[in-house]
């Protein structure tokens, strides 16, 4: 049996969360898109999930997790999960902070790049807006949009700079 759940998010550990949440009642991963999830009805609690930001990963890495029985489950965009059977002890992508640090701060560039892009596309079609056009209410109305992503993403930003801060004052303790 199949269930397709459609449920967007912006918080990849909260993704996570919700996906191994879902594992845990018996509803394995098999795919997933942007907001799109297909889940497959299995034995519950059999699998741990966890999910990457896969950009600039070279297949190097991905034969390293193959050989510790990290099952790759799917991929979209730049985004891949990954599952462990639950028997074989916890699963983590990140064995250090430093790593997670890193990770953190590659998940800011692209969240960074989004919000400029997004600023940038917002101005543009305020400007045309507030002309002579004639699509000049569709343009308002689109540059609204895209500032409203630009003020979410920075909400994102923020929630990632907060992670990353605490991670690098643990770091610091242990390192004292």
């Amino acid at each position: 049996m199949k269930k397709r759940v459609y449920r967007f998010f912006l918080d990849y550990e909260k993704e996570e969360a919700w996906v191994n949440d879902m594992a845990e009642q018996g509803w394995h991963l098999k795919r997933t898109m942007v907001g799109y999830f297909i889940f497959e009805k299995g034995e519950p609690g059999q699998y741990i999930y966890r999910n990457e930001l896969i950009k600039g990963k070279s297949q190097d890495y991905f034969d390293f997790l193959e050989s510790m029985n990290i099952e790759f489950v799917s991929k979209f965009g730049v985004w891949a999960y990954y599952r462990k059977k639950k028997s074989e002890g916890p699963f983590e992508l990140f064995s250090d902070s430093s790593s997670k640090i890193k990770y953190l701060k590659s998940i800011s560039r692209l969240f960074i790049a989004v919000t400029f892009l997004n600023l940038l596309i917002g101005f543009i079609n305020l400007y045309i807006g507030l002309g002579e056009s004639t699509e000049r209410f569709l343009n308002t109305g689109v540059s609204f949009l895209n500032f409203v992503v630009v003020m979410i993403m920075c909400m994102q930003i923020l929630k990632v700079e907060r992670r990353k801060k605490g991670l690098q004052r643990e770091l610091h303790i242990f390192e004292a």
